[in-house]
């Protein structure tokens, strides 16, 4: 295998995963902005929201390690 075709490959992968963690990254940090700008009745209405957040996040980091990430 040539040395360049190795290295455009090896920079293209590293960009790719680049591109999906900027965009998992911004997704959640939008989710979390949702719920700081809901008006929350109480700090437990707060809490709830935060605990569903979370659960969401959890969920979604069964399903990569069952698919293989």
């Amino acid at each position: 295998m040539d040395k360049s075709f190795a290295e455009e490959m090896r920079k293209r992968v590293e960009k790719e995963l680049q591109d999906k963690e900027l965009a998992t990254v911004q997704y959640w940090k939008e989710e979390a902005e949702k719920i700081v700008k809901k008006p929350s009745e109480s700090l437990s209405a707060l809490q709830v929201d935060l605990k569903s957040l979370i659960a969401r996040m959890e969920t979604r980091l069964r399903t990569l390690k069952k698919s293989g990430y």
